[in-house]
């Protein structure tokens, strides 16, 4: 009797147990992160999004730049989403810089300036393409005729405020060390909307372990403004000692809207004061071959720079002496000035 039991026990289970976990086994990929935190009472908590970062401290300052940078990350994020989602976006690639100022002079009085500009990688499009979003002076930024130094009194050879929102892709096929070309495309971000074209060549020569050379050719074309032109950029960084460097830089620019060429010239002493605070002075002539007057403006900036309580503020501050002439008629006398500046930079390589 007990031997027929367990025979029967034995049966029962060989015919019932493979069914058991068959079922299991058909259930099993139905089962999901939902289903499983229902089943064991905890929600799942998703990941905090990295283009939020939180100001370090509840003031202003901290404030401003956690909001800049979400703004810029948001932004450029989308742009590397347009091309899919095969790639996660690295918000740590992210950086940029937000300046604010104003210069006045004798000869052209206020000049209010304004600009932010921030790069990033597009994984999603490739690893050598990256995108720029900001708001900078258009004709300087696209013909490649900003000088290194940015100060609120003048950024390039254009002598005009036409600041803009732009937004560009580029792709860089050259390497940091050997130089090369690099390509980008962009559109100005209001209507109607100006698209501009520009492919640029760079070389970096180390003349000796105190002396670079440094030459870029850039080769654009805007749409419904200059046209194609081209512009040479020369610049030399002299190290002196640890605490003083020269730069040499000259800028030469041919448009097909211009004649002539319109170039700038200058001459830059830096001396560190420690390591929060420097001092500059630079000394600089600009003209065109085509216009009224072909020297349009020389002078001297004496600039004073400081970091400001946090590693990312900085404040730039400075008499001016130029002596500008645009027309013929008028006479070239000296014109006194000043300039403010402050720089913020942020993003997550700025600390």
């Amino acid at each position: 009797m007990n031997a027929r039991i367990s025979i029967i026990a034995l049966v029962a289970a060989a015919v019932l147990l493979p069914g058991r976990v068959c079922a299991s086994e058909t259930a099993a990929p139905e089962t999901g992160p939902a289903e499983i935190a229902a089943a064991t009472g905890r929600a799942t908590r998703e990941e905090p999004d990295k283009c939020d970062q939180e100001p370090a401290q509840d003031k202003l300052p901290e404030k401003t730049r956690a909001g800049t940078f979400e703004f810029a990350c948001r932004t450029l994020r989308w742009v590397d989403g347009l091309f899919g989602s095969s790639h996660d976006f690295r918000e740590e690639s992210v950086d940029g810089r937000l300046s604010l100022g104003f210069a006045w002079n004798q000869y052209e009085h206020w000049d209010p300036s304004l600009r932010f500009r921030v790069h990033t990688d597009l994984p999603n499009l490739s690893s050598r393409w990256n995108a720029f979003f900001g708001r900078v002076d258009e004709e300087d930024y696209i013909e490649g005729s900003e000088t290194t130094q940015e100060s609120a009194l003048r950024r390039g050879i254009s002598d005009s405020d036409e600041t803009e929102w732009l937004l560009g892709l580029g792709y860089k096929g050259r390497e940091e060390k050997t130089g090369g070309w690099d390509y980008s495309v962009g559109v100005r971000l209001r209507s109607p909307p100006r698209f501009y074209v520009r492919t640029r060549y760079e070389k970096v020569a180390s003349l000796s372990p105190n002396l670079d050379l440094r030459y870029r050719q850039t080769f654009f074309w805007r749409d419904g403004s200059s046209g194609f032109g081209t512009t040479t950029h020369l610049d030399s960084d002299r190290q002196i000692d640890p605490d003083n460097i020269l730069r040499w830089e000259f800028i030469a620019k041919l448009t097909e809207a211009t004649e002539g060429i319109h170039w700038w010239l200058g001459n830059t002493w830096y001396h560190r004061l420690g390591e929060k605070r420097g001092v500059s002075l630079r000394s600089f002539a600009r003209g065109a071959t085509d216009a009224e007057v072909e020297l349009l403006e020389y002078g001297l900036e004496l600039t004073w720079r400081r970091q400001v309580a946090r590693e990312w503020l900085f404040i730039n501050a400075g008499p001016t002496l130029t002596w500008p002439r645009e027309r013929r008629e008028e006479r070239r006398e000296a014109s006194l000035g000043f300039q403010v500046l402050m720089e913020m930079e942020f993003g997550y390589s700025e600390g």
